[in-house]
């Protein structure tokens, strides 16, 4: 459920407010929404913080702390950040030095090693030592010159021309420019900058065991930026100030007792229509195992939307299992599941995402059994204890299998947008202008019309012939919502009418989206009917190589097996994101209404946690 929230004003003297905002915090909450604060106090905080996550990313992206590295001692974490960031910059400088010194490799190695310093000697003595590389078909324009030829290639022609003082270089050609190291000062000069890499990297890595210093300080100046940021967003005059947010109502008590004891002023008010208030959701254990999910997805419910976490859940769970389709992936998830469990007992048991993992894993378990589908071979299907699981109609291995459950698919899909819109049956109803339900009620009657429609014209019409009465269903629906869909309170009836039927094209799409979004279901059963397909391949690729005998052939088709089956089981753990998670977040959320633009509930407080 959504937690109901009350607005909530503090009032306290100008010269107290720090205080009052610290014990504010300690409450922890307060929910205070800040904008930018570009105080001088902000910058160096944000300053402060960006060198912190710079030194972190070093230490944590560098080498191993060398073996005989003791525990951190009593080092300030401005110092071990000044010396990584130190560190970071050396490597960075000797990088870009590399990079120039290996263009400069380049350009002279097909000249050889020579003295740049030596060429440069002959200079006074009238004798001029130039370079030249040209094209084949140039070269005759150095017949002229003293040369001696140093490479020739069918793209290229280098030589070396002596030209004493009598001689003029030729005006059509740029000589080579000579460097001002040879090849092997270079050479030498990279090696030396190499080493200074790895002294840093060095550096940086017998820093690790600081690394929890740096994150202790991290959270420290994260307290302090969210301090100042709230601060930032106190009102007020010279004598007073106010800061204003949002609590959860079953916190009233304890704002005002506070209040009491701190000498505040305090008004607490429900929130108004124009009001942004964040959404803290919060839910039975057995059902909040789905919030992980939302947290992946990062999208939160607005305050005045609905919290779908239940139905989520009950049908996420069953679409996984259709998706993953196979009881033999089920079994390698359940057992993922069940380490994690074990090894979470030390930190005090399994946390949502491990429990919704073995429910997610039983689920798919259970749909393999029912299917007979178990790493996609039918072996395994006709074992005595496993065939006698199977549901006929729905066997994997079956003809009848792909029509039944494509049936089963556009059944789900029909329950899942009715409570959707069921749902908003009820919302409309406990809302003015109550009139506004029948247009509920007339999308409810289009879904189930239009259920016998998909079945009709995507199944056979002769198995599943249409009724008569899903007409009028599709028909009188529509002629609700057109009637009752822009009702309005304090409206007249008729004009509400008027406007729906001005926007009879818009209401004709939505009618076509119903249909196409009932139809949509239908991935569940090409997404699983994929993931067995590419199970039975490995299958008869591993038979195929193992049919050739010896130890070779067996070791070659078990790991045929292990990569085909791991890439199946990735692909179809990517494909519940893509199509399981879609279904619940934009079909369902779709019909109910939902646009997901809240703002997560975050108190002011020193930890912040979800």
């Amino acid at each position: 459920m959504i937690v109901p929230m009350s607005k909530v004003t503090v009032f306290t003297t100008r010269a107290d407010q720090r205080r009052s905002l610290k014990l504010l915090r300690d409450i922890g909450v307060l929910h205070v929404s800040t904008g930018v604060c570009d105080t001088e106090e902000m910058a160096a905080l944000l300053d402060e913080r960006e060198r912190l996550t710079r030194a972190m990313t070093a230490l944590e992206q560098g080498g191993e702390a060398p073996k005989e590295e003791g525990p951190a001692g009593d080092a300030e974490a401005d110092t071990i950040v000044e010396e990584i960031l130190s560190f970071e910059e050396s490597i960075e400088s000797a990088r870009g030095d590399i990079d120039r010194v290996e263009r400069e490799i380049a350009r002279l190695e097909p000249w050889g090693d020579f003295s740049p310093l030596k060429l440069a000697e002959l200079e006074p003595a009238g004798v001029r030592l130039r370079l030249y590389q040209v094209s084949p078909d140039r070269a005759g324009e150095l017949e002229s010159l003293r040369t001696i030829e140093i490479e020739r290639t069918k793209s290229v022609v280098r030589v070396c021309a002596v030209l004493f003082p009598d001689d003029s270089e030729p005006e059509t050609l740029e000589a080579f420019p000579i460097p001002d190291e040879s090849l092997s000062q270079l050479l030498e000069r990279r090696t030396r900058t190499e080493r200074v890499i790895e002294e840093a990297k060095s550096g940086i890595a017998a820093r690790k065991a600081h690394l929890p210093l740096l994150r202790d300080r991290t959270a420290l100046i994260d307290e302090q930026i969210e301090f100042t940021a709230v601060d930032n967003e106190l009102e007020g005059d010279e004598t007073i100030a106010w800061i204003s947010g949002f609590a959860p109502q079953a916190e009233s008590d304890r704002l005002r007792n506070s209040a009491d004891e701190n000498g505040w002023g305090i008004v607490l008010r429900k929130p108004s229509e124009g009001d942004h208030v964040p959404t803290k959701v919060q839910n039975p254990r057995p059902i909040g195992i789905i919030q992980p999910v939302f947290d992946m997805l990062g999208t939160v419910p607005g305050y005045r939307e609905l919290d779908i976490s239940f139905f989520f859940l009950l049908f996420f769970t069953l679409f996984f299992a259709m998706i993953i389709g196979d009881g033999g992936y089920g079994v390698i998830l359940l057992a993922l599941g069940l380490w994690a469990t074990a090894k979470s007992r030390k930190k005090g048991g399994p946390g949502p995402g491990i429990v919704l993992l073995l429910v997610l894993s039983v689920a798919t378990v259970v749909w393999g059994a029912l299917t007979g589908n178990w790493f996609g071979y039918e072996g395994f299907a006709r074992l005595p204890f496993l065939r006698d699981l199977v549901i006929p109609g729905i066997y994997t291995h079956s003809a009848v299998s792909p029509k039944n459950i494509q049936f089963f698919c556009f059944v789900i899909g029909t329950v899942h947008l009715s409570i959707a819109r069921g749902w908003g049956v009820l919302r409309n109803l406990r809302q003015a202008p109550r009139i506004r339900a029948l247009s509920e009620l007339g999308m409810l009657s289009m879904v189930l019309g239009l259920y016998y429609l998909v079945l009709q014209l995507v199944l056979d019409p002769t198995l599943y012939p249409m009724p008569g009465y899903a007409v009028y269903m599709i028909g009188g629906g529509f002629i609700s919502v057109l009637l009752f869909s822009n009702q309005e309170a304090g409206q007249n009836v008729f004009i509400g009418a008027l406007k729906g039927l001005g926007g009879i094209i818009t209401i004709a799409l939505n009618s076509i989206s119903a249909f196409s979004d009932i139809i949509s279901y239908i991935r569940l059963y090409a997404v699983g009917l994929a993931s067995f397909a590419i199970a039975q391949s490995f299958n008869d690729m591993a038979a195929g190589i193992g049919a050739g005998g010896g130890i070779g052939s067996a070791v070659a088709a078990a790991v045929v097996l292990l990569l085909g089956h791991t890439l199946n089981l990735a692909m179809g753990a990517l494909s519940v994101v893509v199509h399981g998670v879609r279904l619940n977040m934009l079909e369902f959320s779709g019909h109910l209404g939902m646009e997901w633009t809240g703002e997560a509930y975050a108190p002011f407080r020193k930890e912040q946690t979800a």
